[in-house]
């Protein structure tokens, strides 16, 4: 994660904490789309939609998670975000 991204990071993190959701999730959003790489910012993009009621979005963000989990080759990211996907399928 490049300075920009480790700032954006923070910032994301702090506005999760004042319950901030739609600004977290533009924030979470952005990084992943300048520095997708990171398996923890599908994590917490997912944790933010499940609580703005965005299932199908969480959905897709763990599925786009377990697929870099898989192309690193991270099982334990892998079985966490495929848990959490399990939670909103059942």
């Amino acid at each position: 994660m490049n300075t920009y991204s480790s700032v954006s990071y923070f910032e994301a993190l702090h506005l999760q904490k004042e319950n901030k959701h739609d600004e977290a999730i533009s924030v979470f959003e952005s990084i992943i789309d300048n520095n997708g790489a990171n398996l923890g910012l599908f994590i917490r993009l997912g944790e933010l939609y499940e609580k703005s009621q965005l299932k199908d979005k969480a959905i897709s963000t763990y599925k786009r998670g377990i697929l870099l989990a898989q192309k690193v080759s991270n099982k334990k990211a892998e079985r966490f975000l495929s848990y959490m996907l399990l939670g909103l399928l059942e």
